[in-house]
């Protein structure tokens, strides 16, 4: 509102609220807190349920996916790859996936949107036990397969 005009519209944050349910959502942060502590798995929900916040339920349904696929791959590359890489290796690409999402569907600019306008978002402390859930999913999904591994086909570990 640069002129005296008083019947001009305040200047305000814009926001698309088409199909937008109003639920808070996660900020950029929490996405990759909850990547880097529970790998791509947590990303992807945690992005999906962003999605599924803005209305947008078939990219939250294909961010579940995704992250879906992006664990076995990672798994399976982890597998195939030799022992010396470190674990930093399988990091990086993971938030680079994160990163890509969210410049591609432009949740981040929804996000930015919703701080900016000074809307309730989710905390970072959720997004964290994400993280952690999907961590100790995947743990007993290990050790299942391993318990498989052992006692139904009587495979030995040297």
């Amino acid at each position: 509102m640069d002129s005296n005009n008083p019947y001009e519209a305040p200047a305000s944050a814009i926001l698309d609220v088409q199909g937008d349910t109003g639920l808070p959502v996660f900020r950029t942060s929490g996405i990759y807190i909850a990547t880097f502590m529970g790998s791509i798995l947590a990303g992807g929900w945690v992005l999906a349920m962003n999605h599924d916040a803005l209305g947008q339920h078939d990219l939250a349904r294909k961010a579940r996916w995704s992250g879906l696929a992006g664990i076995i791959t990672v798994v399976v590359l982890s597998l195939l790859l030799p022992e010396k890489i470190p674990g930093v290796v399988y990091l990086i690409p993971q938030m680079a996936v994160v990163s890509y999402w969210l410049k591609q569907t432009l949740q981040g600019d929804a996000i930015a949107a919703r701080v900016a306008a000074g809307l309730p978002m989710r905390s970072n402390w959720v997004a964290a036990g994400i993280g952690l859930l999907a961590v100790l999913a995947l743990m007993a999904v290990a050790v299942l397969v391993v318990a498989i591994a052992i006692y139904g086909f009587g495979v030995e570990f040297a």
